[in-house]
């Protein structure tokens, strides 16, 4: 019934609520688990650029001084926050799959993708045959008031494949 499980993860502690769920199910159905990290395009800060400071410490450009004290200094180390977060959660992934499925024994497959969340989510559920999609109530934006976190909201509402969700 469920050969492919998706479990779109943002590394949070409510994620890893999620993940019990998801091996659980896995167990049950002998399924492959796909870990999906995405890095939302879409962000406020999408277009600002990190760069280091004197110290080495990763910052933006709007809090550097230059030599001369003026804010807005540049160094030659500036990298695009989109890809630094990629990278992060190209690590991520593979922390937990290499957890899954080297420790635990879990067939696993992760892949981190940039785009709208829910968008990407969807998308990926339908290229690549996932049988069931399994979520948070909340993640990093949920607010402790809301009932559903909007992403998870967003692909219950768009999704062609079975939502099953997990309250933390």
């Amino acid at each position: 019934m469920y050969d492919h499980i998706l479990y779109p993860t943002d590394g949070s502690e409510a994620a890893e609520v999620v993940e019990k769920h998801v091996k659980s199910l896995a167990d049950a159905y002998d399924a492959r688990i796909h870990i999906l990290y995405v890095v939302d395009s879409d962000h406020n800060k999408s277009s600002m650029t990190l760069q280091r400071d004197q110290h080495g410490n990763w910052t933006t450009g709007m809090f550097r001084r230059d030599s001369d004290g003026n804010r807005g200094g540049m160094s030659k180390d500036k990298i695009d926050v989109l890809e630094l977060l990629e990278r992060e959660g190209t690590e991520l992934i593979q922390e937990i799959a290499g957890e899954l499925s080297q420790q635990e024994g879990y067939k696993t497959a992760t892949a981190c993708k940039r785009g709208r969340p829910h968008k990407v989510i969807t998308s990926y559920a339908a290229d690549n045959d996932i049988d069931l999609i399994v979520m948070g109530t909340h993640g990093r934006s949920g607010l402790s008031r809301q009932l559903i976190g909007s992403v998870t909201e967003k692909v219950i509402r768009t999704a062609d494949t079975p939502v099953l969700t997990a309250r933390q």
